[in-house]
């Protein structure tokens, strides 16, 4: 196992991508799932990065498993299974790029990943420890990332919280915003796109960011498509507006934002502790912000998700 600048838990699954291919829709699979492509795009860029969770022991965990290591993310921690197959998304776009989700979780093994498969020593270097709400949908696993959350806490890691909330993986969705507030309030930093908070929240959507602020979750941002991006640092706000693109393909681009602003905590030696620190010089946040929306708007040029994410070199050209 290498040290880690970022450690990524959660779902990894096969997207089975839907093609019209001489007028008969046909489906491709690439391997996808959030925490999977943040991990994918931090070591696209450079960084070096580990991916826990895991797929079945099946042609499609098999398909995982190579790509990641393909694309130079550490799989030590990614555990196959023999007692549960690989979960499937089956994923349709519309003529905006924008996309449409089926999905095939029931009893996956990814919702079956416990807290004794991760040892201690995956957090023993402090590496950013990113999660996604998708791990909050059933009681054991939800357990579980609790408690990898309240041991990356204890360890001194950063806490990264991407909501990437998909309601068909909810089977009770009414749980959704009780359970996902929950964990943002045990995270350093929270990402909302618009539409999520709008969704699980309503009206109550901006008192909740001031919330999280209030209670201690150091940046909270809140995305909005390509409509300018809102960044909470304790009282200071910070808007930008991210680079005009043709998108032909949304599906990995919030990943990619992510996982490009991950890339700048972790090679600037940010951790929980330095957090604090870092965001009151508004430079480095605006930095960092302007960099992860570059990631984020060459991805959504492109089609695909570990494909689709751009290395150091894609971002010279925008």
């Amino acid at each position: 196992m290498m040290p880690f600048d970022v450690l990524c838990f959660g779902e990894a699954l096969i997207d089975m991508r839907g093609e019209n291919v001489d007028g008969q829709l046909r489906f491709v699979p690439q391997p996808g799932g959030a925490p999977a492509n943040v991990a994918v795009g931090v070591s696209r860029l450079g960084g070096r990065t580990g991916f826990a969770g895991q797929v079945g022991a099946d042609l499609f965990g098999n398909q995982i498993l190579a790509s990641l290591a393909g694309f130079g993310v550490d799989t030590s921690l990614l555990v196959q299974t023999h007692s549960a197959n690989t979960a499937l998304a089956m994923v349709a776009l519309d003529d905006a790029g924008e996309r449409s989700f089926t999905f095939y979780r029931n009893a996956t093994a990814d919702l079956l990943y416990e807290p004794e498969q991760m040892p201690d020593s995956a957090l023993a270097g402090q590496p950013i420890f990113h999660i996604c709400s998708n791990t909050l949908t059933e009681p054991v696993i939800v357990e579980t990332t609790l408690a990898l959350v309240a041991r990356a806490r204890k360890a001194g890691c950063l806490v990264s919280f991407d909501v990437n909330y998909r309601e068909p993986l909810w089977p009770d969705p009414d749980r959704a915003p009780a359970q996902i507030r929950t964990l943002a309030m045990e995270a350093d930093l929270v990402k909302f796109s618009r539409e999520e908070l709008t969704v699980l929240y309503g009206h109550q959507g901006d008192a909740l960011v001031a919330e999280l602020c209030a209670q201690g979750v150091q940046l909270v941002l809140v995305s909005d498509g390509p409509n300018a991006l809102q960044a909470w640092a304790g009282e200071r706000q910070h808007r930008l507006l991210p680079p005009e693109v043709q998108a032909v393909d949304t599906t990995a681009a919030g990943d990619a934002f992510v996982a490009g602003l991950l890339y700048q905590l972790a090679g600037q030696g940010v951790t929980a502790e330095r957090f604090g620190s870092w965001l009151a010089q508004p430079a480095n946040l605006d930095r960092a912000l302007e960099f992860a929306s570059r990631c984020g708007a060459i991805t959504a040029t492109r089609f695909g998700a570990f494909d689709a994410l751009p290395s150091e070199a894609d971002l010279q050209v925008l």
